[in-house]
């Protein structure tokens, strides 16, 4: 697969700004107005060509019992020769380590080869990896807790970055320290970088923030003034503003524990300029994505036949719109019944709207429709 996903600029991808945006400049049809959204019926359901999964909240991050099913559903349509793909926003794993996941999970790939799994995997730490590359950044900053995007730049010939945590997912000793003033002793130890990469830190620090800050102020204060001079990009493996860690019981019921979302802390850094620095966007809902999807030199799908699949708004189903798509809201995860009942109030066009909306992916299990099949 040539996984290409346009030029070397930022034009084919999604720069998102973080103070308000105008009018989208996509230019919607008649199918992406939503006045309502109802529960697919079966055949509904199962009359796609292609299926586009989100994983988190969708198939795992859920309950045990809702993702057996979600997982059983996932198998009733291998086995129905539909083309499935897995698209996720986290940066922290690898595409090999989320075919490992779905695997443990009960997903059966049948005889296909490990290139073959690979190909139907879309994560944003290979994205951002391949941005990188298509892009000749060559010595990123990269702010990350887990090895994910660092093993796809390896992979792409990209090695020479500086990271937040070692090559096995140590915290690196530059960044032991707390106090933000050590950004300046950071900097002069690594002081050749091209790039700031912001992935999903778990452990998101002042020090980390103020490093990336100053990377991109000192490399305008040396070299503004010469020619050709070009800004040091800051780039989000996703623009995610949350998500939801697992569920909690508190005061006698169950609650969902909401996590700081990989665009949230892009927004940190891009809020410490006057104006906020725009980040460019690698995940759901960027046009990188979109793009890779549609290029007959990647993916190769055509999405007026796909139905995506996942449980954020603001992310999976605006991407799935705007890619045109049909799209399908299950409320196991990220947005609430709440939430979506407010989104179908508001009035006039919104591309947050979903096609479909069911209570979880794997509700044909519960129907009776879809046979139960236990994880092997």
């Amino acid at each position: 697969m040539d996984r290409r996903q346009g030029n070397s600029t930022t034009g084919g991808y999604f720069v998102a700004s973080p103070v308000p945006a105008g009018p989208s400049k996509v230019a919607y049809t008649e199918t992406h107005i939503f006045p309502t959204c109802e529960k697919p019926s079966f055949e509904e359901f199962t009359s796609f060509e292609t299926y586009i999964f989100d994983c988190d909240g969708v198939i795992w991050g859920i309950s045990d019992e809702d993702s057996k099913t979600s997982v059983a559903t996932v198998n009733y349509l291998l086995r129905l020769q539909k083309r499935v793909m897995f698209v996720t926003n986290n940066s922290n794993k690898t595409r090999a380590q989320f075919v490992q996941q779905l695997e443990s999970k009960g997903v059966n790939f049948g005889n296909r080869s490990q290139e073959e799994k690979l190909s139907m995997m879309i994560s944003a730490s290979y994205t951002t990896a391949a941005f990188l590359q298509d892009s000749g950044l060559k010595r990123p900053f990269i702010i990350t807790s887990d090895t994910g995007v660092l093993e796809e730049c390896r992979m792409l010939g990209i090695t020479d970055y500086f990271a937040t945590i070692t090559d096995d997912g140590k915290p690196a000793a530059l960044f032991q320290k707390l106090d933000m003033c050590s950004a300046a002793d950071v900097i002069k130890a690594r002081p050749n970088v091209d790039s700031i990469v912001v992935g999903w830190d778990m452990q998101l620090t002042a020090l980390k923030v103020g490093t990336a800050v100053n990377y991109i102020k000192w490399h305008e204060d040396l070299h503004a003034s010469e020619p050709g001079y070009k800004e040091m990009p800051l780039i989000a493996c996703s623009g995610d503003t949350g998500g939801v860690l697992g569920k909690t019981s508190h005061l006698g019921r169950e609650l969902k524990l909401r996590a700081i979302g990989n665009g949230a802390m892009a927004d940190i850094i891009g809020r410490s300029f006057d104006p906020p620095k725009a980040w460019v966007d690698m995940g759901k809902p960027s046009d990188a994505l979109l793009l890779l999807l549609r290029s007959p030199h990647a993916y190769n799908v055509d999405l007026s036949k796909a139905l995506m699949v996942g449980d954020t708004l603001q992310t999976d189903i605006v991407f799935g719109n705007r890619g045109g798509m049909k799209t399908l809201l299950v409320l196991t995860g990220v947005t609430s019944q709440l939430e979506l009942d407010e989104e179908l109030r508001a009035s006039g066009l919104s591309v947050r709207r979903p096609t479909y909306v069911l209570p979880k992916l794997g509700s044909f299990v519960d129907s009776g429709h879809i046979a139960r099949v236990e994880k092997v």
